[in-house]
């Protein structure tokens, strides 16, 4: 095993092991070069066959461009090892996912995002198997399967009892391993088809089992009979040992569930030809999706749009190796009376004079503010003088903004911080968490006041009404929790009815609550009953965000690359924005409500005139996807968080 800070290559070092097998170990490593996180997978084989194999392998991965994919970076062979360096995918694996959450994947809420995923796999799978030179994973499973902050699927491959992907290879080559007696290909019964357990060559098929073996376990919350045990029973003319999926769980429509069924077939050629022919079978049993609306569409021009911003007047200096962003934050609690430095801080030294946001441009980048940890979501206090940012390290860092230094980190929850919002008035700061708790700080002191348990719901989003007398939660749970905030008090009063939610947000008036949904619906409420209203719908797939404007005339919600506006008097769809080339992961309206802005997983920022709908020709650009976004509540700053842990604070008013 490599040790902590170990550096290969004069390039990549070591941060810590993240996997270990038969064959090698995984590492999170840091680019020092390219100063980006990276996966290092590491296998040992001495002899001169495998090493060729590993060239091989390795080129043919590099080659690789899907977007269910890590890209392969770099390959190299240091001492006995050979090294593959893949793209650092952040997140939670389905495997512990599916530990910590149980019961709540085998849901009819979770359903469809289970067979998204499978349908992003199964084009993933297309791709790798007609290649010129075919691959086969061999080792799909919920352990090997990653989040993207959309909530779109990642393919890994961390398996090390054997060297990787497999990837198709000459005669002589295969004569050449034969020759020496050794298999390097190991497998993961539940998910691991027969001919893979009796060490038979890869294919097509095998790897549909697998996928149907992790369906079967994402539907079910039930791991599949392993294929030997079930060849046992059937050589022994017992009854198959697997259960039905409508058995099990009765919400799997009886279509959905005999595609599954049918690629876990023992043998063969009883399964589904190919990913592609999969892919349509499952396609057709999901048939009869709401079709989305089809209102007026504003299209980017390809002329003058991309043009990029003008050049950062006041941009804070990247920190120090030893500042990296791959070092973990250490903890602090509760405010500090001076700036406290640790890696990821701005200190004074880091940052040139203040300028004022009038002295410089629209669209020029003020200061970029480096944490440590990637960025859920981000909040301007009332004054506008403070910024609350939502840390996948499970923290919450509080930053002065009159300065630009970091005052605090509140450390309380267990998970990602996937909400933060400051009350509007009382010194409240809330926030909401994957580990299914609500907790309220006070802002002046950092300190923890209050602590709301909801159970079943991993928190994905929160929001006070204007008059801070209410706060809303919702996640994956089957339910909104409306809680009523007095003082430092919390309670639920109300747990509205709704399926997977991803963005809340209440009316200006506080007398709306919407919710944007996994299935492409904005659900809505009337808060002084609780009374559910009629709700719109505009997509086929999740809503990633979702706001009202300030002036209350309109609500726009976003999915996938485009936003879609609704006029909030008749709730009748008005426009739609299309200009980014990757998922829109938040939008906010400016205060005056004459702009949005949209944030982007293509790096962007986007702000688009509502009345006429023309995008205003320039691009906020980032080094990463955009998870975060909010605006000053003044209109001159708009905050943006980006996955690779920067705070970016541009002048866009004033």
């Amino acid at each position: 095993m490599l040790e902590p800070g170990a550096i290969l290559q004069d390039r990549y070092k070591v941060i810590a092991a993240i996997g270990k097998g038969g064959m090698g170990s995984v590492y999170r490593a840091r680019d020092l070069r390219l100063r980006t996180d990276v996966a290092l997978k590491e296998t040992l084989f001495n002899d001169e066959v495998y090493r060729r194999a590993f060239e091989h392998e390795a080129q043919v991965l590099a080659r690789l461009r899907h977007q269910a994919l890590p890209r392969v970076i770099d390959h190299f062979i240091e001492g006995p090892g050979q090294f593959l360096v893949m793209e650092f995918i952040h997140g939670e694996d389905l495997g512990n996912q599916l530990v910590r959450l149980g019961q709540r994947f085998a849901t009819p809420q979770a359903m469809p995002m289970i067979l998204r995923w499978a349908d992003q796999l199964l084009d993933a799978l297309h791709y790798l198997h007609t290649r010129p030179s075919p691959v086969y994973h061999r080792d799909i499973k919920p352990k090997n399967l990653k989040l993207t902050q959309t909530y779109d699927i990642i393919l890994l491959d961390f398996g090390l009892a054997r060297g990787g992907m497999t990837v198709a290879v000459s005669p002589d080559e295969v004569a050449d391993a034969a020759a020496n007696e050794r298999k390097i290909y190991g497998f993961t019964p539940p998910y691991a088809p027969i001919e893979q357990m009796r060490d038979g060559e890869p294919d097509t098929r095998s790897d549909l089992y697998a996928l149907g073996a992790t369906m079967y376990h994402l539907l079910t919350a039930s791991l599949p009979a392993d294929a030997m045990t079930r060849m046992a029973r059937m050589i022994k003319g017992q009854p198959d040992p697997l259960k039905p999926i409508c058995s099990i769980v009765s919400h799997v429509p009886e279509a959905i569930a005999t595609v599954v069924e049918h690629s876990l077939a023992v043998m063969l050629d009883d399964r589904p030809a190919s990913a592609r022919e999969m892919r349509i079978a499952l396609s057709q049993a999901r048939s009869g999706r709401r079709p989305a609306a089809a209102p007026t569409i504003v299209e980017a021009q390809s002329a003058g749009v991309a043009a990029p911003p003008p050049t950062p007047t006041h941009v804070t200096t990247e920190p120090h190796a030893n500042t990296s962003v791959s070092q973990p934050v250490p903890p602090m609690t509760g405010m500090q009376p001076s700036l406290t430095s640790f890696p990821g801080t701005i200190t004074p030294s880091m940052i040139q004079p203040t300028t004022q946001p009038e002295a410089v441009p629209f669209g020029t980048l003020l200061r970029m503010l480096t944490t440590g940890s990637p960025i859920r979501s981000i909040a301007f206090s009332p004054s506008g003088d403070l910024l609350a940012a939502g840390y996948d390290d499970h923290t919450i860092g509080i930053w002065n903004l009159k300065d630009y230094t970091h005052l605090a980190t509140l450390k309380g929850h267990s998970s990602s911080v996937r909400g933060v919002c400051f009350a509007p008035h009382g010194g409240l700061l809330a926030s909401g968490s994957d580990d299914e708790s609500l907790r309220l700080w006070r802002v002046a002191d950092g300190s923890s006041l209050r602590r709301l348990h909801i159970a079943g719901c991993p928190i994905e989003s929160i929001a006070f009404s204007p008059d801070g007398n209410y706060l809303a939660a919702g996640g994956w749970g089957g339910t909104i929790a409306l809680c009523a905030v007095e003082d430092t008090r919390i309670t639920i009063t109300e747990n509205l009815p709704c399926p997977f939610v991803h963005s809340l947000a209440f009316s200006p008036d506080g007398q709306i609550l919407a919710a944007g949904a996994y299935d492409g619906t904005i659900y809505r409420w009337d808060v002084r009953d609780q009374r559910a209203l009629q709700p719109l719908a505009g997509f086929s797939t999740i809503i990633l965000a979702l706001a009202f404007s300030p002036d209350g005339e309109y609500l726009a919600a976003s999915s996938n690359t485009s936003v879609q506006v609704w006029r909030t008097s008749d709730q009748r769809p008005i426009e739609q924005f299309r200009g980014h080339n990757g998922p829109i992961h938040d939008l906010a309206f400016s205060p005056d409500s004459s702009l949005l802005a949209t944030g982007s997983e293509d790096k962007t920022v986007r702000l688009w005139r509502i009345g006429d709908g023309t995008m205003i020709p320039i691009s906020l650009d980032h080094r990463a996807g955009v998870a975060t976004i909010s605006y000053s509540p003044n209109g001159i700053l708009l905050a943006t968080g980006s996955h690779d842990g920067r705070i970016y604070l541009w002048k866009v008013g004033g």
